[in-house]
């Protein structure tokens, strides 16, 4: 609490010399594991690690806040950018029948607190409605993880757990501003793909509506 406490101070005091923009964000958020990570990188992958990826993935939804003001910097439109964000994901592998029982598979429910700074870059200069850029940014990150028991023959093979872990790493994304002149409201639609630094990933598809001040 007391780094976020000091990030939010941080850029509040920068909003009093520069134009800043703040939007309320909210979208689709989906975690996976190392599995996960190593496929969606290196753009491929063997069947098994496919099919671990598959079941390593959980899906669920984000909401949270940006602040972004614009950088002084001529020709290239660059902008410093905080972050903070709430995801939840929620997995579970399908069932199966071994010897005439049907086998469950545990339950995996995933909560995150995530919060950052970085840049967005627009990379083709400023268009009058929509700005499209590149975002780069850095994150800490503090991710629980609840698991149901195993249970196999009516008898609990592994208990039910619960643990929290924190970390550190690196995003990039893409996405565009868009300014509708008929409306006081900035929008923002960006992908973005984090590596959390705990054995964990994050991929959202957020939409994000705001003011600039």
């Amino acid at each position: 609490m007391k780094k976020l406490f000091a990030f939010l101070v941080a850029f509040l005091l920068v909003s009093a010399a520069a134009k800043a923009q703040l939007y309320i964000t909210g979208g689709i958020s989906a975690f996976g594991g190392d599995a996960f990570k190593q496929v969606a990188t290196s753009g491929r992958g063997s069947q098994q690690q496919q099919a671990q990826a598959a079941a390593e993935l959980s899906a669920g939804f984000n909401a949270g806040v940006k602040y972004k003001y614009k950088l002084p910097i001529p020709i290239l439109g660059v902008s410093a950018v905080g972050h903070f964000n709430y995801a939840t994901g929620k997995s579970q592998e399908p069932s199966s029948t071994v010897q005439n029982q049907t086998f469950t598979p545990p339950q995996r429910n995933i909560t995150a607190l995530v919060y950052g700074v970085g840049v967005e870059v627009v990379p083709i200069g400023f268009l009058p409605i929509i700005d499209p850029y590149v975002s780069l940014d850095y994150t800490l990150n503090s991710v629980k993880t609840k698991q149901d028991a195993l249970v196999f023959n009516n008898q609990t093979i592994v208990p039910a757990s619960e643990g929290t872990q924190s970390g550190s790493g690196l995003g990039i994304g893409i996405g565009t501003g868009i300014k509708l002149p008929i409306i006081p409201i900035l929008f923002d639609v960006e992908l973005k793909y984090r590596m959390l630094g705990n054995s964990q990933n994050l991929l959202t598809v957020n939409l994000g509506a705001g003011l600039s001040f």
